[in-house]
């Protein structure tokens, strides 16, 4: 299982097979990459407001490229350095799922196809609608008695 410490009663429901994506009954976590200073993000369920699938890239390629392309007054190679940074800029664009809450916004860097993508994010609602019932309390519905009376 994933190295993240579970809260008490959490179980895991899914994790994928590179144990860097889990889903528990409380919340979904994501574990980071060694060179990331070795950790978690994690979101509960509850917090999720909202996701998005959204095409995004290494901005940082397409600043420099901008900049190459700016340096071409002081010389004219700067032109094929501009290009190679707009070529790595678009060749590292995926679709990526971006879940949303009020505090964080956590992004799922997953090369799986639309469909897979759908049964996550629908595994993702089936597990925040269980907890939100767990959360709130079942409202009783009134006593015909006392309407009755009134």
């Amino acid at each position: 299982m994933a190295s993240a410490r579970l809260i008490d009663g959490e179980q895991y429901l899914i994790q994928t097979v590179d144990k860097k994506l889990a889903l528990t009954t409380h919340r979904v976590i994501q574990i980071r990459s060694p060179w990331d200073l070795r950790g978690c993000n994690s979101i509960m369920l509850e917090d999720i407001s909202d996701w998005e699938i959204k095409t995004t890239g290494k901005a940082l390629y397409l600043g420099l490229s901008i900049a190459a392309a700016l340096m071409v007054y002081v010389n004219d190679s700067f032109a094929l350095m501009s290009g190679f940074f707009l070529m790595l800029y678009v060749m590292t664009r995926y679709r990526r799922v971006h879940i949303l809450s009020p505090s964080a916004t956590m992004v799922l860097p997953l090369d799986v196809e639309e469909s897979q993508l759908e049964k996550l994010i629908e595994m993702v609602r089936q597990a925040k609608k269980a907890r939100v019932s767990k959360l709130t309390p079942q409202e009783q519905p009134p006593c015909k008695d006392q309407d009755l009376a009134a």
